[in-house]
């Protein structure tokens, strides 16, 4: 099945949208944010709709079950979300961090094959670009 990747922007959050990676590894996102936004909680959702996504981990509360971890980098607005041993199951989440009005956040889909590694689609940050190995 053939699944069509496209490029967002949304509100504050700045990030990949589109990445190939291989079934059984693991992946590391990163998500980066207005520096006003510092101190606000981060998170990772999981799900195609933004309404009805479930957290799978916020920077406040870990993940017991180890499948998925995050950091924030305060200082250089960035926080990482790892999800470790992929499965097909593993396509749709959200970036987000919670406001006091409607929480900011940003679309991410990850296309899990069972063939070879592909190249990761991203977007330039400023005079640097990112480059992720796989895990």
């Amino acid at each position: 099945m053939y699944r069509q990747c496209y490029s967002i922007l949304w509100e504050c959050i700045l990030m990949f949208t589109c990445i190939s990676v291989k079934a059984g590894k693991s992946i590391t996102i990163p998500c980066l944010y207005h520096y006003q936004y510092r101190d606000h909680v981060k998170y990772l959702c999981e799900g195609y709709y933004w309404m009805s996504c479930s957290y799978a981990v916020k920077t406040n509360e870990a993940d017991p079950s180890g499948k998925y971890l995050i950091s924030d980098d305060k200082k250089h607005q960035i926080f990482t979300v790892t999800i470790n041993n992929l499965t097909n199951q593993n396509s749709d989440y959200w970036c987000g961090l919670e406001n006091t009005a409607l929480d900011n956040r940003a679309y991410f889909q990850l296309l899990v094959t069972n063939g070879n590694q592909m190249t990761v689609a991203g977007i330039g940050v400023l005079k640097g670009t990112f480059r992720y190995q796989y895990i």
